[in-house]
């Protein structure tokens, strides 16, 4: 029996930012609950899609700019993978990131060219593993990436 090979699909290279306080904390971001949009209305880690020819790193430091209204250091990458998504290869590499300050959201632009979000706040790790569960390449490879505190007693 002949392999079917899948239809070549456009690669499209992320990065998410992985930004933890000494409290154990992880700062998360809401995306928008709308028609259309992927994984609608779950808590994340902010990411956002490299440019052509743009490094991890300085997507890292612009997702900080654009989406966190901070300076974000990228300090290291913490896990990377890929995912098939419907009409794209999904590239994702999760760094560790160090804030410039506390991260808020920006205001929407009427024009927005990538995913604007709802909400954020700081949330313990395990809040991730719903976002996980529902497809989030970035949460899984969080979660991959970083030790799950001990159960409470």
């Amino acid at each position: 029996m002949p392999s079917v090979t899948p239809p070549n699909k456009p690669i499209r290279r992320a990065v998410a930012a992985a930004l933890r306080r000494a409290d154990g904390l992880t700062f998360a971001v809401k995306r928008p609950d709308e028609p259309g949009e992927e994984l609608p209305g779950i808590w994340g880690l902010p990411a956002i899609t490299l440019q052509e020819g743009e490094t991890p790193e300085a997507g890292v430091r612009r997702l900080g700019a654009e989406k966190l209204s901070i300076e974000l250091t990228p300090l290291r990458p913490l896990a990377a993978g890929e995912q098939e998504r419907e009409e794209y290869l999904l590239h994702m590499t999760v760094y560790e990131a160090s804030p410039g300050g506390e991260p808020t959201l920006p205001p929407s632009p009427a024009e927005a060219t990538s995913t604007l979000y709802v909400d954020a706040g700081w949330l313990p790790i395990e809040a991730f593993r719903a976002a996980a569960e529902k497809g989030s390449l970035c949460c899984k490879l969080f979660l991959e990436a970083s030790p799950m505190p001990p159960a409470a007693p």
